[in-house]
């Protein structure tokens, strides 16, 4: 997994200016445009050659929450990695976006080491944007312009298909408290979004794994310790 280390710069999602979709695609119901962007980005994964088992696919399971205060809970491969896929948008110039919340729970004895964007993923314009939040609600205001109460966020491009985005989305910006990876154990909700008009796949994957061991690391130093005072004795 390569790690993208450098800071995306970051624009507030709600200020982004709006891209129009392909004109092919804009007599189609904006359902059915969603279903087909999904399926795309599961073939175009597929023909990657990545197998990833899927937490949530809105092909499968259907639409994410649209509401922060009632996130989709994501049940995640504990250990292991687990892909969230679905789309976002919106159908004309000034209509309502399709917003995409959830939730994911990280057990104790465990840590959110990854947050993979995947093959398939294709914004409307240059970037796509994911924010994420302690605690199983999203209570930040989407409209507020601000970051404040978000551990942290990222714009994503195709260009960082393949990369971790939690450095990233780790570096404070615009009020975020930002965070060091891997992220311990807790609930975390997410916030998936582009402002332009037509459908944007997304795809994360989410690697959880166990936490190391305290007592290989004592162990380690009473070693050291041992093999230290050996040395002095000579």
């Amino acid at each position: 997994m390569r790690l993208r280390l450098a800071p995306t710069p970051m624009t507030p999602p709600l200020l982004a200016e709006p891209h129009a979709a392909p004109a092919r695609s804009r007599g189609l119901p904006w359902l059915h445009r969603c279903a087909l962007a999904s399926l795309a980005l599961a073939a175009t994964t597929a023909q990657a050659g990545i197998a990833v088992p899927v937490g949530w696919d809105e092909v499968t399971r259907g639409d994410l929450s649209n509401t922060g205060t009632a996130a989709t809970f994501v049940t995640l491969a504990v250990p292991g990695t687990s892909a969230v896929v679905g789309t976002t948008g919106r159908a004309v110039t000034g209509g309502p976006i399709d917003r995409d919340y959830f939730s994911i729970l990280v057990p104790t004895g465990f840590q959110l080491t990854a947050l993979t964007l995947l093959p398939g993923t294709q914004p409307l314009g240059d970037a796509g944007f994911i924010a994420m939040m302690s605690g199983s609600s999203f209570t930040v205001d989407p409209n507020s312009g601000s970051a404040a109460g978000l551990l942290g966020f990222s714009l994503y491009g195709v260009n960082d298909i393949g990369n971790d985005l939690l450095p990233t989305m780790g570096i404070p910006s615009l009020g975020s408290s930002g965070f060091d990876a891997p992220l311990p154990a807790g609930a975390y909700s997410f916030w998936v979004q582009e402002t332009g008009v037509g459908v944007a796949t997304y795809g994360f994957a989410f690697t959880v794994t166990a936490v190391p061991e305290p007592a290989t690391a004592l162990t380690l130093l009473a070693g050291l310790g041992l093999l230290a005072a050996a040395l002095r004795r000579r």
